[in-house]
């Protein structure tokens, strides 16, 4: 749960609250952290920058009730957030989390050349086209954001995110 806090205050933001359930795992707390605070650092182009911004968990929901209980009654730039979990792509979705085992091929599809943050945790997701994935590095969750995949998408992530990710795809992966 210290890493947890360092994390919120490294992104800026103020402790998060997360639901204590046991059958939700220390990982996805932290992921639901993560996407709360990638919010925060994602601008969205003007036609998809008014009302509230939607996370979405695609297909199976490993956050539990977690995901929701962190962005409720949160603001980002005077906009509301919320969660909500899909099983099927949804149009109405800014970000969207899709979860090991899920259908990628079929949510990533459906966000291609839209303003749709795509998160995954599988191997290969950036590769596929998604923008950012968590892995696990020495037990701890880590990510890494394919910034040419973000920039056809039309979204413009902070430099202050991309520091802390790891940078993939195009001349980065060549490295």
């Amino acid at each position: 749960m210290r890493r947890l806090l360092l994390l919120v205050l490294a992104l800026g933001g103020a402790p998060v609250t997360v639901a204590a359930q046991a059958e939700v795992s220390t990982e996805y707390r932290v992921k639901a952290a993560f996407l709360y605070n990638f919010v925060k650092f994602v601008e969205w182009p003007a036609p998809a920058a008014s009302g509230p911004l939607t996370i979405c968990a695609a297909g199976r929901n490993p956050f539990g009730t977690v995901l929701a209980d962190t962005v409720r009654g949160e603001l980002v730039n005077g906009r509301p957030l919320q969660a909500r979990v899909i099983l099927s792509p949804d149009a109405g979705c800014h970000v969207v989390f899709v979860a090991r085992g899920a259908a990628t091929s079929a949510y990533l599809n459906a966000a291609r050349n839209r303003p749709v943050l795509t998160v995954g945790e599988s191997d290969g997701f950036i590769e596929q086209g998604g923008i950012a994935n968590f892995y696990i590095d020495r037990g701890n969750v880590r990510f890494e954001i394919n910034p040419e995949a973000a920039q056809r998408a039309d979204l413009r992530i902070s430099a202050r995110l991309l520091q802390l990710a790891r940078i993939a795809g195009g001349e980065a992966e060549a490295r």
